[in-house]
């Protein structure tokens, strides 16, 4: 079983106009809405994948029996914390492909709230084999929520994957998570270093192991994402497709590679079906819908390189990993 912490519910609206043109009027070509939040498209990946998945979340009551039939029709378990309002987040799809988000921060929880989130996540989490926390918190949790709950989670021996951004990402990484999955704003915030290519990249990724991460993820959007591996460093490039909808893929990659861990796979099989799954929902026109099949189909096609490490005769250390460069890793072939 894997338990996913997606606190910051979300009704996703998506639009699609012609041009964005700021500061004029837009008459919507058409709306579609849906239950969402990052954690919500993790949980869908791993249950469209055929494991069992528990999602706990906020939840209001004009929304409650959608989520739940939702959820349920898609073979995710969902836990809902019940608030007054939960956000809408908005994206703006362009005739042209371009899309523009607009993310609502969530309600102000009180620490009756907050408390039944974490001990819900805890309760779950005991008795799972992978825990994850995806997403942006609900303002009135406490900064440090996410180090928190990687501290409970991974002391009961159950490892913990961690996706979000700012304060939250810098107190969960203080933590020492199992695995994190910055992308390239969110590498170079953390650094302090630009993520342009893939030497950035193995630089960061360096980084972060050597700072006690185990499994850091890198991601590079259309460049792929890295990995650290034995002796070396994993590049998994996604096949090409016919791309309508990024927005959620990489949370559907993040799903993907839970399912993995869960399964008992090395860090090359997991790399692999997380970007095939984030591929597979960059071709659906849904948010956070990765199709087994497609899955299925993408999986032996994505590209996996590996770089070899040289030798190093002294221990590392996190400065020492920051300021490595890669210009002399082999490319070889997986």
């Amino acid at each position: 079983m894997i338990v996913v912490a997606g606190f910051n519910s979300a009704i996703d609206k998506r639009i699609d106009i012609d041009t964005l043109s700021a500061g004029t009027l837009h008459r919507a070509g058409s709306m579609v809405a849906a239950p969402g939040g990052k954690g919500l498209h993790v949980a869908q990946t791993i249950a469209a994948l055929g494991a069992e998945v528990h999602l706990v979340g906020l939840i209001d009551q004009a929304h409650r029996d959608l989520f739940e039939t939702t959820l349920r029709a898609r073979g995710v378990t969902f836990h809902g914390i019940v608030v007054p309002a939960i956000r809408t987040c908005l994206a703006i799809r362009e005739r042209n492909g371009r899309i523009t988000e607009l993310l609502e921060p969530g309600p102000s929880l009180d620490d009756s709230t907050v408390d039944m989130l974490m001990n819900t996540f805890r309760t779950l989490a005991a008795r799972a084999k992978i825990a994850v926390l995806s997403g942006s918190v609900p303002p009135g949790c406490p900064r440090d929520i996410y180090g928190t709950l990687v501290r409970d989670t991974q002391a009961h021996g159950v490892r913990c994957l961690v996706d979000t951004s700012g304060d939250a990402l810098c107190a969960a990484i203080e933590a020492r998570p199992y695995l994190i999955k910055p992308n390239r704003e969110e590498t170079a915030m953390l650094r302090g270093v630009s993520v342009v290519d893939r030497d950035d990249a193995v630089a960061a990724v360096q980084a972060f192991a050597a700072a006690g991460i185990q499994m850091p993820v890198v991601s590079m959007g259309e460049l792929g994402a890295l990995c650290p591996s034995e002796g070396g460093i994993l590049h998994a490039i996604a096949p090409a497709v016919d791309a309508v909808n990024p927005v959620g893929s990489g949370d559907c990659m993040l799903g993907g590679i839970a399912y993995a861990l869960a399964r008992g796979e090395a860090a090359a099989q997991a790399l692999r079906l997380g970007v095939a799954c984030g591929a597979a929902n960059a071709a659906s026109h849904d948010t956070g819908d990765a199709a087994a099949e497609y899955i299925a189909a993408l999986s032996p096609r994505v590209e996996m390189r590996f770089f070899r490490l040289p030798v190093d005769p002294e221990p590392s250390t996190p400065n020492r990993a920051t300021t490595s460069g890669a210009g002399e890793h082999r490319n070889e072939q997986t």
